[in-house]
């Protein structure tokens, strides 16, 4: 084996008669090397959207979301705050109201959801971030305010700088009550002054307005009960542990986390990114007969040394050996060279943002590397190579007789 190693390694970095044949073992590696890197680019970008897409719904999803089996209301005595809030990794309970009103401001007019929330709640979400005008405020002594989405704002169309005050009515329906029968009683109404203007992404900013708790109760005459309950948890908390904790606590009830909550956004982008890494790897596997087409023309070539080699005592498995380590050691080439660019590139995309995004949320497309997926793809681009050589190249070598009769 070290001898069919030490000839390769030889064949590999020897000039050879005819330039074609040089020429083809460039192209057979530059072509290895382009697929590895674009996996690489693949794959990061798809890591890049899957972290902006938590990153978007983080804002507004705790990571534990526990919601009515049926209809929409949870009932406040029949939950065990106590129990829920000694397990492991829960911070804080925060109680959530969530229906749809009807908002009005001058002769503009549109349909929102309200997102009623407590003032410990408040705390929790990265406002800094999120505040696109004004501040996150929602209540300040006995005074309540709104704080709503950007896209809601664009639809009601009241000035973003919030330099003069911005007065919304608000009409929200009282469950029980038919618009039909009692039109007058059929909705509660409040007018507040918007505090803030927020922006998370374009689905949300066009959909939700937070509201105090204690309001958002009095307006959907909700006294004992809530829509929602939104558990935020440590870093290091297992999510899917502490939901399987919190099913046992509150049979009756549904408990999502944030990936459950957007399962859909979430298994498109892994679909995806399977599907494309699937068509990459077609790719590969039709690159890889380059390899052969380079390793055909050096066994045409080393034609005397093989007769030679044989003369001096060297098997069947020698000089088969030979050839498909020759193959091993181009593809092989190429899956480091395409490997080391494809990180390069993503390095450069995260440091200095060589693709812009114009009109979107971040500046510069996301990409994010994960070290499993980068070994990942090593090992698919060596893998797939190395077996086309231990495939093919005995079959070559029969085909031209180069092989002696018999070991």
């Amino acid at each position: 084996m070290k001898l069919s190693l030490f000839i390769a390694r030889r064949y590999l970095f020897a000039k050879k008669s005819r330039n074609i044949i040089n020429a083809i073992s460039l192209i057979s590696m530059s072509v290895v090397a382009f697929v590895a890197c674009a996996m690489i680019l693949v794959m990061s970008a798809f890591n890049g959207l899957e972290l902006l897409i938590e990153d978007l719904f983080s804002s507004f999803d705790a990571p534990i979301t526990i919601v009515a089996k049926q209809g929409m209301q949870i009932e406040e005595k029949t939950v065990p705050f106590e129990k829920i809030q000694k397990l492991e990794g829960v911070t804080l309970i925060g109680k959530v109201i969530e229906n749809d009103a009807w908002l009005q401001y001058n002769n503009s007019n549109t349909v929102a959801t309200i997102k009623g929330i407590e003032a410990a709640y408040v705390k929790t979400l990265p406002t800094d971030s999120m505040v696109y005008s004004g501040e996150f405020l929602l209540e300040e002594d006995s005074a309540n305010y709104a704080v709503v989405g950007l896209g809601v704002r664009g639809e009601l169309q009241f000035p973003s700088s919030l330099n003069q005050p911005v007065i919304l009515n608000i009409k929200t329906p009282v469950a029980g009550r038919r618009l039909s029968t009692n039109r007058e009683n059929a909705f509660n109404e409040t007018n507040l002054r918007v505090t803030g203007i927020f922006t998370a992404n374009a689905e949300l900013d066009k959909k939700y307005i937070f509201l105090p708790f204690r309001l958002a109760r009095e307006l959907y005459e909700m006294d004992s009960s809530f829509t929602s309950l939104e558990i935020q948890t440590s870093p290091s908390t297992d999510l899917n542990k502490l939901k399987e904790e919190l099913q046992v606590l509150l049979p009756d009830l549904k408990v999502q986390t944030r990936e459950d909550k957007n399962a859909l956004v979430y298994k498109t982008n892994q679909s995806e990114k399977w599907a494309t890494y699937l068509i990459l790897v077609f790719i590969l596997i039709i690159a890889s007969f380059n390899i052969l087409a380079s390793l055909t023309l050096l066994i045409i070539e080393k034609k005397k040394d093989i007769h030679v080699m044989y003369s001096m005592g060297a098997t069947k498995a020698t000089i088969r050996n030979i050839f498909i380590l020759e193959g091993v050691f181009i593809n092989l080439t190429g899956a480091v060279i395409g490997t080391a660019i494809g990180l390069l590139l993503t390095y450069l995309q995260q440091t200095v943002g060589l693709v812009r995004m114009q009109g979107a949320v971040v500046e510069f497309y996301p990409v994010h590397i994960i070290p499993s997926s980068v070994a990942l793809i090593f090992v698919t681009v060596c893998t797939i190579g190395s077996l086309f050589c231990l495939a093919f190249v005995p079959a070559l070598l029969r085909k031209f007789q180069y092989n002696k009769s018999q070991d």
